[in-house]
């Protein structure tokens, strides 16, 4: 057998042994920073990192705006982040360039561009407040109950940290569904600055394609700065030193803020979530992505204009599909049967009970599942117009002036991709209320969406802004009175969102006292070996550096730039192959064996993309972008048996920078 060949396979029964004896939930290895598994990292690894490893590496990592993750890579306040992370920001700066299509680089100081509006977080202090939180809490409470005290006890713990500390921003986070509550401080960066950014097509090579998939060729990265006072942020005691990256079988370690996982949930809570909620989303996010396109098509102003809002959906698209085939699997589904079953097992014979839990969780869930239509299509579809008719409604009836500051801040300007959105949010509503359900009605009418949609924004009064104080003001027409059609509309809609808002509070009250009780009676069974669900708050996983079985071969460990030019080859140059002039001109200056991406077993969800991947010494080996298609499942239950963390290599990104960008003063700084 040749070498490689031994050491994947070894490494690979090395990881399943360890996978079983650890965690059979399947609820993976997002471990806590204020937990970390210090007894498992020993006995899997052998590596016992002190108080000054993590104190740096914590600080190092940061969440990057409000859905990614990034850390910073220099003395200097650098911050290293994805590509897909930044290129909604970069777009709202661009003016009449197009940098997220043709990349940027800041040769001096002076040209980094302000990201107005762009936050990281970084955080600083972490604090147990299961007790603070649980204060007052009695036995035989109503979920409800619960639910209040927990907002009044939280509320007074966040108010106090404000006092203490005006300079840190708080957080609330709840773990195991309740059974742990801890306070996060972050300081904040507010300014943050755009350093470098690749092509477009370079970072996002091979499109919606190869999205979720691996063999992989993106470079998908992008550079940033924290300032403090007008100047780079001061970083020097705990930036991730850059390194030449991993080695094949090596121990690395994922640092990020993984957005949410659904692990604890029962088995008739994924049900609820492959039955209602998936086929819902699914369907809102393909008719959307089909209604920009046509949209696009229009012109390439337009193009431009709705690119990353059509990125972004497209990523979700097969986010959301993946998931769902994995619910829909009879094989999963057993997968997760049979954890649960051990767990109940392990629960029963140590005299824990507990079993009536997922009794119950079973009946509400056909509760939620009931829910489903009307929570979501009970709504003002995104349209300005009823939006601003139902402030006017709140207003009318209790005299608040916040609700008349909201009615006029929205703005009623004719859009239309809303009004589409719209439309389509009412044909997507016939399939799920019941035809004669009033809201619809009131709606549609006798008329199809579009014109349903057309005959209300033409015919409503509440644009204009005359009439809007007059209605204000109460003089020439009271808000009861008028007869605007979007008014009409809102009379109707008003009591159904209000109904069933209640209704799903009351859901998820009792959802989240039973999932607490799920939480405690695991902390009874399993103690600390068990990880939370993600939360987007900073974790660490472990890993290794490994590849898997791949149709009927192997997916090797990393990529090389041999591979992409080869893929760009062999689909002629079409897009979404295709590989910027700039770098095609490069060809030749880059070493086709340098390093593009790798995979590993850390674990990692949304969230994660733009996460460092660093080693036992905390130097950065990598930087996370995305999973395989397999790792999709790890949504609901771990497993790493093929499931991959997908990875910019180090070399990838030095080769860009040195050959395709010439970012000289960008190569100084990450080698010092």
């Amino acid at each position: 057998m040749p070498a490689t060949r031994w050491l994947f396979t070894a490494v690979v029964l090395l990881l399943a042994a360890s996978a079983r004896g650890q965690d059979e939930l399947g609820l993976g290895k997002m471990w806590t920073f204020e937990r970390p598994p210090l007894a498992y990292l020993e006995r899997e690894y052998g590596f016992k990192p002190d108080q000054r490893w993590w104190n740096r590496v914590r600080l190092a990592s940061l969440r990057f705006g409000r859905g990614c993750s990034a850390s910073f890579v220099s003395p200097k306040g650098l911050i290293l982040t994805n590509h897909h992370c930044a290129r909604g920001n970069i777009a709202q700066v661009q003016g009449e360039h197009d940098w997220v299509r043709d990349g940027f680089v800041a040769r001096d100081l002076e040209d980094e561009v302000r990201l107005p509006g762009l936050t990281v977080q970084q955080l600083v202090r972490m604090t147990d407040v299961t007790a603070a939180m649980r204060e007052g809490v009695k036995g035989g409470m109503s979920a409800d109950e619960v639910a209040r005290l927990l907002d009044k006890n939280g509320e007074r713990i966040v108010r106090k940290a404000r006092a203490e500390h005006p300079e840190l921003t708080p957080q609330l986070v709840k773990l195991f569904q309740g059974g742990i509550w801890q306070l996060y401080q972050y300081r904040v960066f507010e300014d943050i600055r755009l350093v470098m950014a690749p092509h477009l097509q370079a970072s996002h090579f091979g499109g919606d394609p190869d999205n979720f998939v691996y063999p992989r060729y993106s470079v998908d990265f992008t550079f940033c700065r924290a300032y403090v006072d007008g100047k780079p942020a001061d970083t020097s005691d705990y930036h991730l030193p850059w390194s030449d990256g991993p080695e094949e079988g090596e121990l690395v370690f994922l640092t990020g803020n993984p957005g949410g996982t659904q692990r604890l949930l029962t088995r008739s809570q994924l049900e609820y979530n492959r039955d209602a909620r998936y086929p819902r989303v699914r369907e809102l996010i393909d008719n959307r992505i089909a209604i920009l396109r046509e949209f696009s098509a229009a012109s390439a102003e337009r193009e431009k204009e709705l690119r990353t809002m059509i990125l972004g959906l497209e990523n979700g698209q097969k986010l959301y599909r993946g998931e769902h085939g994995a619910l829909t699997d009879p094989e999963f589904m057993q997968r997760k049967e049979t954890a649960e079953r051990a767990f109940q097992g392990r629960a029963a014979k140590a005299g824990k009970g507990g079993a009536e839990i997922w009794t119950r969780m079973a009946t509400l869930m056909e509760r939620k599942k009931a829910l489903e239509g009307p929570r979501s299509f009970h709504r003002a579809g995104g349209l300005p117009l009823l939006l601003r008719a139902l402030a006017l409604l709140e207003f009318d009836a209790t005299g608040d002036k916040n609700a008349a500051e909201e009615a006029r801040d929205i703005v009623c300007k004719r859009d239309a991709v809303q009004e589409a959105f719209f439309a389509d949010h009412w044909s997507r509503a016939r399939d799920w209320l019941p035809e004669d359900d009033p809201v619809l009605q009131a709606v549609l009418g006798a008329d199809e969406p579009a014109a349903a949609t057309e005959r209300l924004v033409t015919g409503s009064r509440l644009a204009d802004g005359e009439y809007l104080d007059a209605l204000l003001r109460g003089a020439d027409v009271k808000i009861a009175d008028s007869k605007d059609p979007a008014l009409v509309i809102a009379r109707v809609l008003r009591p159904w969102m209000k109904q069933n808002r209640e209704a799903a509070a009351a859901t998820a009250a009792a959802e989240d006292e039973l999932g607490a009780r799920l939480a405690g009676l695991l902390f009874e069974v399993y103690g600390n070996d068990v990880s939370p669900d993600a939360t987007f708050t900073l974790r660490i996983s472990d890993g290794r550096v490994l590849g898997y079985p791949y149709n009927g071969s192997l997916a090797p460990w990393r990529t090389v730039f041999h591979g992409m030019f080869a893929r760009h080859a062999e689909f002629g140059g079409k897009h979404p192959f295709d590989l910027p002039d700039e770098w095609l001109i490069a060809k030749d200056r880059i070493d086709m064996q340098a390093a593009v991406d790798f995979v590993c077993t850390v674990d990692s969800t949304g969230g994660n993309s733009g996460s460092p991947v660093i080693n036992r010494h905390g130097e950065l080996v990598g930087l996370l972008f995305d999973g395989n298609i397999e790792s999709l499942a790890n949504e609901f239950l771990y497993g790493e048996r093929v499931e991959r963390s997908v990875c910019v290599h180090p070399q990838g990104i030095v080769e860009a920078l040195a050959k395709v960008y010439r970012a000289k003063r960008l190569l100084r700084e990450l080698s010092r």
